[in-house]
């Protein structure tokens, strides 16, 4: 049965149902507008006292103000003060040579160094091809002098000298060496290097037998095509399985990770990211076919970042087996943003899962054999055939590798 409804009724609700929406509107629109006008306030507090400080000092410093430096400083300032240990400031010339670095190409004396225990210059790597490998220089020759002055006699000691091995292109350093021969002798000579631009080379391989031994240093532009050549050359020589060693590696570049992934997995996703408003995949695979042959990867807690996901990727999606000790555990993403004036600023945007095993951060990823180095040994010292003798954790991936064969 149907009822009528009266015009004056249809009216009232029809006004009820108005100054409802009209209230629920107003009341979301003043919370907007409260929360807008409170961020507006508080960053009006931030530059006001900024402000207040900048005068005072301006009125009362007796000191000469580099304006460029006092903006670093600021810029620095306030990344510093968001919390987030992975947020990094770079100033003009950092961040061309940041740019650098992940393009796989850099400025230098094709050398990598460290302070020694004496506070001389010990040379960590040397980049195969360059000037310095040319001359003959080695991991673990010591550097005492600089352009003819002592190390230890700079101002500033090792900083100061160390800092003029950090030149432009084209710049001629003076280097004199000491090294200590098989029979524990001192030897001295010197060499001058000319600073020259050169590719970064982030992936070596080696046939152990018909075990393929790839070492990856880092993820920059280079690393994919790198890694790809490396893979065919050792296949071609006959490698039946593969040890990628991801020891030190810090990570790098998620597109690089994803294009040298490539080359090895199937079609598969591997990882995604939660950022402030959405999800997405942000590593995905395209190969139809992958690399079918037994796999290990050498990890320790300075594997971090992509080479934890290169990792979590070849155990899940290649039944690779992962020998060492516990990765760092660095799941989130940062983005780099340029600033005006050159700058730039690195801030962490997303949390990262892998497709199979999840989020990892403050985890890490925890070895099937978990093997530790001797104390006593540094890897970065050691020969090839050293390696084989003393490097516990790559004769562990030999023999897995191989009893999986």
């Amino acid at each position: 049965m149907n009822k009528k409804i009266s015009l004056g009724i249809a009216i009232g609700v029809m006004a009820l149902i108005a100054a409802a929406t009209f209230i629920i509107t107003y009341n979301y629109s003043m919370k907007v507008f409260n929360e807008t006008v409170k961020n507006v306030s508080e960053k009006e507090e931030v530059y006001t006292r900024l402000s207040e400080l900048d005068k005072y000092v301006r009125a009362n410093y007796v000191g000469d103000i580099d304006e460029q430096a006092l903006m670093d400083s600021i810029m620095e300032g306030y990344v510093e003060g968001l919390g987030d240990r992975y947020a990094v400031y770079y100033d003009a010339e950092e961040y061309a040579e940041l740019l650098r670095k992940d393009a796989g190409i850099k400025v230098g004396l094709g050398i990598t160094w460290e302070k020694e225990e004496s506070g001389y210059i010990k040379i960590t790597s040397v980049t195969e091809g360059s000037g310095a490998d040319t001359a003959g220089l080695v991991a673990g020759d010591i550097i005492t002098a600089v352009n003819n002055t002592d190390v230890i006699a700079y101002e500033n000691g090792y900083d100061e000298a160390a800092s003029l091995l950090s030149c432009e292109e084209g710049t001629k350093v003076k280097l004199h060496i000491k090294r200590v021969n098989d029979e524990g002798l001192s030897e001295f000579f010197s060499v001058e290097l000319t600073s020259e631009k050169t590719e970064i080379i982030s992936v070596t391989g080696r046939l152990i037998d018909n075990v393929g031994y790839v070492k990856i240093t880092t993820f920059n532009e280079k690393t994919a095509n790198q890694l790809k050549s490396t893979l065919t050359s050792l296949i071609e020589d006959g490698a039946e399985s593969l040890i990628f060693d991801l020891r030190g590696n810090l990570g790098g570049l998620i597109d690089s990770l994803g294009e040298s992934l490539d080359c090895i997995l199937g079609d598969c996703d591997v990882v995604t990211a939660q950022f402030i408003d959405h999800e997405e995949v942000v590593v995905k695979t395209t190969e139809a076919e992958k690399i079918s042959m037994p796999m290990a990867v050498l990890v320790n807690s300075t594997t971090a970042s992509c080479s934890e996901l290169f990792a979590f990727a070849l155990r899940d999606e290649a039944n690779a087996q992962v020998v060492g000790t516990t990765t760092y555990g660095k799941g989130v993403m940062q983005y780099t943003h340029k600033l005006t004036g050159g700058a730039a600023v690195r801030v962490t945007v997303a949390t990262l899962q892998t497709e199979q095993s999840g989020d990892y951060n403050g985890v890490g990823l925890k070895p099937q054999f978990e093997v530790s180095l001797p104390s006593d040994v540094d890897l970065s010292l050691l020969s090839d055939e050293e390696q084989l003798t003393q490097d516990t954790q790559l004769i562990k991936a030999i023999e897995v590798v191989q009893t999986i064969q």
